[in-house]
């Protein structure tokens, strides 16, 4: 709602605030995973993925804290 009050507005009497998306992944790059050892892979991050670029945001921040892994899964991701 406040998104359309906020396009009737003149531009100068707009606040804008632009708002980046983050997303934290940690894990292994691997298309397997255990229960006791998280991994990410493009199957579990995609939805998470999905949801950030749905927002008007003009970027999408990803950070990735991992030890590395599979390529394959790293480029799908990508």
């Amino acid at each position: 709602m406040k998104r359309l009050f906020n396009r009737l507005l003149p531009k100068s009497w707009r606040s804008t605030v632009v708002t980046i998306p983050v997303i934290r992944l940690q894990g292994a790059i691997m298309a397997g995973g255990g229960q006791f050892r998280p991994s990410l892979s493009l199957a579990s991050t995609a939805g998470v993925i999905e949801k950030a670029f749905g927002f008007d945001a003009p970027a999408v921040a990803i950070s990735i804290n991992s030890p590395g892994g599979s390529p394959v899964q790293s480029r799908l991701i990508f």
